[in-house]
């Protein structure tokens, strides 16, 4: 007998094998399977986010999670209650951002070069000279175009370095006190005995790019209705707000934006609000 492909199969028979198979290697029902695997991508959101938060000494509570693409603002409240954020910004836009960010990008021309300078070789003048180098390097085509300048430092003995922005022509000390303010930033010390090396500069010519300013929020048109959805292993009847919402509209948590670009799933213990510019901006209320 052939054997047939998930993908050949009557849904009924492959939703039955799909069945056999969660109880049989998992131990579970495919509602408790499919729980498990978006815990699992959260957890890997949320590693992700704690890479460049926590591990760079940045507090995320600090901060506000802007959610994107499609499904992002699905998992955002979840993101947020665990890393204790208090609020989440879901764009009118959060569908198409990233194609909204590559047409809004500067155009940019990017060079380095590695120069091990330290103790009496670190002068203003040699470093002015790597960059004046760095920049003919680049070409023709960028009269318009404005100079971005970042040395990446460390101390004597070091394996890693930090990046430091500077003006084209840096006075080194003032290089070394903005790198020890950095590393004492990231790593919660600074060492003024010890010699700061510059390993690397490098340069990038910016040409900004436009600066688009947002639509108002439309006059809204929303279709509102109720049905169950499942919040932390439970059945709750969830408000479903489909369409795009005015400015100033208002919902509780459990409750689901079916935005035309995005869909945002707040579940209870958040409410939200809709700003001028579309934007939904959910707060938590309780945890």
């Amino acid at each position: 007998m052939q054997a047939q492909r998930a993908d050949e199969m009557p849904v009924g028979e492959a939703g039955k094998r799909c069945r056999i198979r969660c109880r049989a290697r998992l131990g579970l029902g495919e509602l408790e399977t499919a729980e498990g695997i978006v815990r699992v991508a959260n957890q890997e959101m949320i590693r992700a986010l704690r890479v460049v938060t926590v591990e760079r000494g940045v507090d995320p509570r600090g901060f506000a999670l802007m959610p994107f693409g499609g499904a992002g603002p699905m998992h955002a409240a979840a993101l947020a209650d665990e890393l204790e954020i208090e609020r989440i910004l879901c764009p009118r836009a959060s569908g198409v951002l990233s194609a909204l960010g590559l047409i809004a990008s500067d155009r940019r021309r990017d060079t380095a070069r590695t120069v091990l300078l330290s103790g009496a070789e670190l002068t203003a003048e040699r470093v002015s000279g790597e960059l004046a180098q760095l920049r003919a390097s680049l070409g023709a085509g960028l009269e318009n175009a404005e100079p971005e300048a970042t040395f990446e430092m460390r101390y004597r003995g070091q394996s890693f370095e930090l990046a430091v922005p500077g003006p084209m022509d840096p006075d080194p000390a003032e290089l070394a006190e903005s790198f020890a303010t950095a590393h004492e930033a990231r790593y919660g010390y600074r060492d003024d005995e010890a010699e700061v090396e510059l390993v690397n500069v490098r340069l990038a010519m910016v040409v900004r790019g436009p600066d688009p300013e947002p639509a108002a929020a439309g006059p809204g048109g929303l279709e509102i209705h109720t049905r169950r959805a499942r919040f932390n292993g439970e059945w709750v009847e969830a408000e479903i707000l489909r369409g795009e919402p005015e400015a100033d509209r208002r919902a509780e948590g459990p409750c689901i934006f079916e935005l035309p670009e995005a869909t945002l799933v707040l579940p209870p213990g958040w409410e939200a609000e809709v700003d001028e510019r579309g934007t939904v901006v959910a707060r938590r209320t309780s945890g």
